[in-house]
């Protein structure tokens, strides 16, 4: 099957944004982002999955390394998907401070697909890269503000959660 894919990053130049926490219980926040995303992004649980899953028992402190994403439809071409990863430690004693890095980023994702015999004639891609540059393009650059915006809310999400000033 033959496809354009066009892929922005949401945060660019920066790429991603990044939250460091240092006190009681930050796994906690790892249990709590799956509610955050879901909120911010207005999904269903089936589009939130986790990726990595690390969790090193044999030290103290407990290291550990989630890697999660959302994953949002916008329209019938694009969707937004956001990575959340979560790096830290975490005593077995609760009382006990640990750490907590977390890096917040979104790619915009724009596929054509091109199944039938019609779609793979030059002259319906030649209309197809018309119909990007001229209209679809604007529409694009309205998602990645769109985008940019949610990452914003879910940055301020975890700092509400961590109890952090807004940076």
């Amino acid at each position: 099957m033959v496809k354009w894919t066009f892929e922005d990053d949401c945060l660019t130049p920066q790429g991603r944004i990044k939250i460091e926490y240092r006190g009681k219980n930050p796994y906690a926040m790892v249990q709590k982002s799956k509610a955050i995303l879901q909120k911010v992004f207005e999904i269903e649980a089936k589009d939130y999955w986790e990726r990595d899953f690390r969790w090193d028992t044999t030290s103290e402190p407990r290291q550990f390394f989630i890697r999660t994403y959302a994953n949002k439809g916008i329209d019938l071409r694009s969707t937004v998907l956001a990575e959340v990863v979560f790096q830290g430690v975490q005593p077995s004693d609760p009382d006990k401070d640990g750490a907590l890095i977390i890096f917040i980023g979104a790619k915009l994702k724009t596929e054509f697909n091109f199944t039938t015999k019609i779609q793979n004639l030059p002259m319906y891609r030649g209309l197809i890269k018309i119909y990007n540059f001229i209209f679809y393009n604007k529409v694009r650059r309205q998602y990645l503000v769109l985008c940019n915006q949610w990452l914003d809310r879910v940055n301020r999400e975890f700092r509400l959660a961590l109890s952090l000033p807004n940076a």
